[in-house]
């Protein structure tokens, strides 16, 4: 990410589209009601572009609890968001995410907290294909489901807790689903009020080299203010040791 001139003689900030591969703006990035927090991002110091390694060593106590925390208990973070987000992620899946989380330092992401974890580890992922996501039974994101037209819930035989996510339509359908939007705001009584978005959309491009979406559904997810804490807590024995392992191999402690 590097920033440039636009207008005003003021820097703005850009990425790479991995559709088009032309530099798009991202807006808001470091809006001047929050510019402190551009300390934390890993390409920048005082809010000019520098290498990787510059960035790492502006690292402080925070990043380093938010980064242990998740390496002792990604197990527990796969499972909390399994319950919030309201679809199966299998263990290889979460594996990817965090090899992904790992790899752009997920942990210095500005507005990264022990709290919400779970989210943002799934946040900085690349979108999803949902066909044949599995959909938590009486979950919000299953409500959202079968209010939209365009989606469909398939029985699975045995199975209690999910069902299975598919179009509906008799045409071939190409979905994408990702987690979006993370919104922050502290109220006048000093509670925390986070949330992220779940979006699901439809492609409606007639041309095969290029994609319009369509958004189906896009659903707020309220993160409930130091229940991930209270979650690790609960959990002493109930861990997958496969997910442990995997996290400890991957991440040497800080």
């Amino acid at each position: 990410m590097k920033d440039f001139e636009l207008f005003r003689g003021e820097n703005h900030y850009c990425t790479i589209s991995p559709e088009c591969k032309n530099r798009i703006q991202i807006k808001g990035l470091y809006s001047r009601d929050r510019k402190y927090e551009i300390i934390y991002c890993p390409k920048s110091v005082q809010g000019n572009y520098n290498p990787k390694d510059v960035g790492k060593k502006m690292i402080n106590p925070k990043h380093v609890e938010i980064y242990n925390t998740l390496r002792e208990n990604f197990d527990l973070a796969v499972a909390f968001a399994i319950k919030h987000l309201g679809f199966y992620i299998t263990d290889n899946k979460a594996k990817e995410c965090l090899e992904i989380y790992y790899g752009s330092q997920g942990w210095l992401y500005p507005h990264s907290t022990i709290n919400n974890i779970p989210f943002i580890l799934f946040y900085l992922q690349p979108a999803l294909n949902p066909y044949g996501l599995l959909i938590k039974k009486d979950s919000e994101l299953e409500k959202a489901i079968l209010k939209t037209k365009d989606l469909k819930l398939e029985q699975i035989s045995g199975n209690q807790y999910y069902n299975k996510l598919l179009p509906n339509s008799q045409q071939y359908m190409t979905l994408t689903m990702m987690i979006w939007h993370h919104q922050f705001k502290e109220d006048k009584n000093g509670s925390l009020k986070e949330s992220f978005n779940a979006q699901i959309s439809k492609d409606i491009s007639k041309d095969t080299d290029k994609h319009e979406w369509q958004t189906l559904l896009d659903m707020k997810i309220i993160i409930p203010e130091q229940e991930f804490v209270k979650f690790v807590n609960s959990k002493k024995n109930d861990r997958n040791k496969d997910l442990q392992d995997f996290a400890h191999q991957l991440m040497p402690p800080l």
